[in-house]
């Protein structure tokens, strides 16, 4: 279990230092307009949309001596490490156009090497044990590394960028060394998982059609209520810089402290939410977790300016303990889907993951177009040194009530998921 948990690092890495950093990267360092870096960041998750059920199709009909999900983590690792490298050293381009299509092409590119690893890799905790909880216990471990890695990649990668002199060169040396984290975590999954077991009914006749996948009872529902709560989750992050620098009045560097804060109550939690859903079932569970983060960040609302800094950190702590279920407890319950399909013979597991995480990273990048679209509403300017009074009135608002708004949204969905199982 650690040596196919541990590439978790890698995609923690991944998902998360863009979410964080890319909007701010654009605006602040590219000089792109908030709304066109909010659809930089938003249209290569369109093209995930595509790209990750296709991939889950790919690995459920791959044969090959390494077995079918293997091979995409050696291709899909290098490529993501490479890409990501890329994705923050954009050469001196002439005005606003050409940054902004750098990014676009480098970042779908990206998108899609991060795919051909992500998918297959997703798709083996159902396949390991037919015991749910054992089932559950993997994702504990799995998501353990995955919050070592979203701590490496929020709190790491802006302390790196003061660390490599910020500006072009900071967000350039940052983004290297983050690849070769990715790089390093994943390769050695490929390699500690070849003896990993797969466990498979003989009922399977075939692997499904995507349209026979979606059918599975309660997959909709709970793809949906994640959609929502990582949407809010996206609007958090990505609104982190803004009032770390603009509300705050702090530096680059002190943006790792709100990630410490999120994922060190996400970190003390995970294993709890695992106890607990053992106790109460997975949906109450799953429904106090999102109550706790949005207690979090409607009292961010109650913010004001750098005189609540501690009171900022405090909230995101609260938040943390929240999103440690948030994020634990959908994957567990999405592995109970697909081997409930596997043993009615629908062989589903790689199709189920690849539109899972097509939801996942669509609905974080959702985060960025909100913001930047909020930012350009509120007048936001990156070239002025302080922001006016409706500026940061924006902000406030969007770190607080547009991610309790999309989580409350989110219930609704988890009471039908639990109906239907």
């Amino acid at each position: 279990m650690i040596g196919y948990s541990v590439g978790s690092i890698g995609t923690g890495v991944y998902m998360t230092a863009p979410s964080v950093l890319l909007l701010y990267y654009m605006t602040d360092i590219l000089g792109v307009s908030p709304a066109l870096a909010g659809l930089g960041v938003f249209i290569p998750r369109l093209w995930d949309m595509v790209t990750d059920p296709a991939m889950g199709w790919i690995s459920d009909r791959t044969r090959s001596r390494w077995g079918r999900r293997r091979p995409y983590l050696l291709v899909g690792g290098i490529a993501t490490a490479t890409s990501f490298g890329l994705l923050f050293s954009a050469p001196d381009l002439p005005g606003e156009g050409w940054n902004f299509a750098y990014v676009l092409i480098v970042y779908i590119f990206s998108a899609t090497a991060y795919t051909v690893f992500a998918v297959p890799y997703l798709a083996m905790p159902a396949e390991m044990s037919a015991d749910p909880h054992e089932r559950a216990g993997i994702m504990a471990y799995r998501m353990t590394f995955a919050m070592t890695g979203v701590l490496i990649g929020a709190a790491a990668a802006p302390a790196l960028v003061t660390w490599f002199g910020g500006g072009r060169e900071g967000f350039a040396g940052m983004s290297w060394t983050m690849g070769a984290i990715c790089a390093a975590t994943m390769l050695i999954t490929f390699r500690a998982t070849v003896r990993v077991p797969v466990i498979t009914p003989d009922k399977i006749e075939r692997p499904a059609l995507l349209r026979e996948a979606f059918t599975l009872p309660g997959f909709r529902t709970l793809a949906l209520a994640y959609a929502l709560q990582l949407a809010g989750l996206g609007v958090f992050t990505a609104s982190a810089p803004y009032v770390t620098l603009h509300m705050m009045r702090r530096g680059e560097a002190d943006i790792s402290f709100i990630f410490l804060a999120l994922l060190g109550g996400t970190l003390a939690s995970l294993l709890v939410w695992d106890r607990v859903s053992r106790k109460t079932g997975k949906t109450p569970a799953y429904i106090a977790a999102a109550a706790i983060s949005m207690i979090g960040f409607v009292a961010m609302l109650l913010l004001h300016g750098a005189e609540d800094w501690q009171a900022l950190i405090v909230m995101t702590a609260i938040a943390g303990i929240g999103f440690g279920g948030l994020q634990l407890l959908p994957f567990a319950m999405l592995t109970d889907v697909i081997h409930t399909g596997r043993l009615r013979g629908v062989d589903a597991a790689g199709s189920l993951t690849g539109v899972w995480t097509a939801v996942e990273k669509g609905s974080l990048a959702l985060g960025p177009l909100i913001v930047g679209l909020l930012l350009s509403v509120g007048g936001f300017d990156a070239a002025a040194q302080q922001q006016g009074v409706g500026v940061v009135d924006t902000i406030r608002w969007t770190i607080g009530a547009v991610p309790t708004t999309l989580i409350l949204l989110s219930v609704p969905a988890l009471i039908l998921y639990h109906r239907s199982q």
